[in-house]
């Protein structure tokens, strides 16, 4: 069984207090950002980071502090249990970036499509004229 590194969740009141909750840890511990979720409820937002356990409970104190009331709670699991790391899954940001690329690629495979819709029908205009030429012919 793989163990799984000291995951840390702080939870904020708006999507701008989150990021900065995720700033201020990046920049106070040796931690690594994991996402940041909306929990579908008064607009708050979990911030999910993962490191060992002195650079996550130090992180997590730093950004609880900096909140002021804006924080609504936050834990530190030491040791999770197989499985927990994999609870979020409404990333945020990973969600919007998602989307864009999704929107990009449509866009670019409808354009591939009416590339491909135009060169079809020149080639059946050619054909057709060919055939049609070689019918005058005979």
């Amino acid at each position: 069984m793989k163990l799984l590194k000291t995951l840390g969740y702080i939870e904020v009141k708006g999507l701008s207090n989150a990021i900065v909750a995720a700033d201020k840890m990046l920049k106070t511990a040796d931690v690594e950002l994991k996402s940041v979720e909306n929990t579908r409820g008064s607009g708050w937002v979990t911030v999910t980071v993962v490191g060992d356990v002195a650079a996550v409970g130090v992180s997590i104190a730093t950004a609880k502090e900096a909140m002021g009331e804006d924080y609504v709670s936050s834990t530190v699991l030491a040791n999770p249990a197989e499985g927990i790391d994999k609870l979020g899954k409404t990333d945020l940001l990973l969600n919007k970036a998602n989307k864009e690329v999704k929107e990009e690629k449509n866009k670019d495979t409808e354009k591939a499509e009416v590339k491909q819709d135009k060169e079809e029908k020149t080639t059946e205009a050619k054909v057709n004229k060919v055939t049609k030429n070689k019918k005058n012919k005979k």
